[in-house]
């Protein structure tokens, strides 16, 4: 059986983990749906210097790292597959 989500997340890079925190810790059943690393590719970055909250900079891996503990935290799911397409349901 497939579960019912208030909110799907497409992509779970920093935008993707963010929104996905956002609507978890409101208490929304969220899914996102990341085909590939969690992150995306923030995790090649040796050190991120212009993301709030880290006056100092931190390391790519290590903010997706944070932001993924923070969201799941949360009660966000991550799905690992791949969007093909999307389907409106018409009862909405």
């Amino acid at each position: 059986m497939a579960k019912n989500y208030d909110i799907i997340i497409i992509g779970g890079g920093p935008a993707g983990l963010t929104a996905g925190l956002y609507a978890a810790r409101d208490r929304l059943a969220t899914g996102l749906i990341e085909k590939g690393f969690i992150g995306g590719n923030i995790n090649n970055a040796e050190r991120v210097d212009n993301y709030p909250g880290f006056p100092e900079g931190i390391g790519g891996r290590q903010l997706t790292s944070q932001m993924f503990d923070q969201a799941t935290k949360f009660g966000l799911e991550i799905i690992n597959a791949e969007v093909s397409g999307i389907k409106p349901d018409k009862a909405a």
